[in-house]
């Protein structure tokens, strides 16, 4: 999905880019690199004083450090001071180093002529994708995913492998006789614009409502979305997370990996789950809570 672009950028352009000064001698700097696997003309960042060793940095030539720390630069390296040095790398990696696969449909896609695709959107081996399907502008779905009924796709979405969304959910009722009757679900599922959503992910359809899925979610591979969920924006799901039936999250929170919510809970915003929790009650805002069944630990 992604190409690297292997270019020689100056050090001074990357400073320009962050609306900030480079210290020291300006080089040209060819790709990124994690301090742990540095190479001459590269460029990494540093926040945490532990990880900055000056012997460790006198084997390499023409290294730029992007750091909120103290660091003076010298022959081997220069500096460019920053507040969030984590943040300002991403930045320079995507402006500089990275850019997309070339949009295109695959030979071997399926897309319904019913379906509505948006421009410069990008579609994988083996995909298919359904009439009632909508896919806004430069959203990418990779290979072998399965999104029928009806969907909505924002702008600027991924999708990655495997994926199905729009499956029916696991709802059924019992008549006289104790027979499970299958329940049809006749709602959408409407995700927003900026959502990630990773492999091997099941994202039901909503039943007599929607399941919804907001702005700039970012959802981790093998996470189960269950039927009339509601997933507000800015949140984050991660890896082997299970949400059952109409659970509601709110605002800018974090679901670690392994969590499993109960049917119907209620998550106030800013809320952090921990690894393997169990949540059976609703949880109110900006607190952190962990354990089975999750417990509150303290304020987020």
């Amino acid at each position: 999905m992604f190409l690297v672009k292997m270019l020689e950028i100056y050090a001074t352009e990357i400073a320009e880019l962050l609306n900030n000064k480079l210290q020291g001698q300006d080089f040209i700097v060819r790709m990124p690199a994690s301090y742990k696997n540095l190479q001459n003309n590269s460029f990494t960042c540093i926040a945490v004083n532990n990880e900055y060793n000056m012997d460790y940095l006198s084997k390499f030539n023409n290294v730029l450090l992007i750091t909120s720390l103290d660091i003076q630069p010298n022959n081997n390296y220069s500096i460019i001071k920053s507040q969030n040095p984590l943040i300002d790398f991403v930045k320079v990696v995507n402006e500089f180093y990275i850019e997309y696969s070339i949009s295109t449909i695959t030979p071997s896609a399926k897309i319904s002529k019913q379906a509505t695709v948006g421009d410069n959107v990008f579609v994988g081996e083996n995909t298919i994708i359904g009439p009632e399907v909508v896919i806004g502008n430069n959203t990418k779905i990779l290979n072998n995913v399965v999104i029928t009924g009806k969907v909505e796709i924002g702008k600027n979405c991924v999708i990655k492998d495997n994926t199905t969304i729009g499956s029916q959910g696991f709802d059924f009722v019992f008549d006289e006789h104790k027979i499970p009757i299958r329940f049809p679900h006749l709602g959408r599922i409407i995700i927003g614009s900026d959502v990630w959503i990773g492999a091997n992910t099941s994202v039901e359809s909503g039943s007599l409502s929607d399941t919804i899925i907001g702005d700039f979610v970012k959802i981790d591979d093998l996470v189960q979305i269950g039927h009339d969920c509601k997933i507000d924006e800015k949140t984050m799901i991660t890896a082997g997370a299970i949400l059952s039936r109409e659970v509601m999250v709110g605002k800018n929170c974090l679901v670690g990996p392994n969590a499993s919510i109960r049917d119907k809970i209620i998550i106030g915003e800013g809320v952090v789950i921990g690894i393997g929790s169990v949540v059976v009650k609703n949880l109110d805002a900006y607190g952190i809570y962990a354990g089975n069944p999750a417990r509150f630990l303290r304020k987020a």
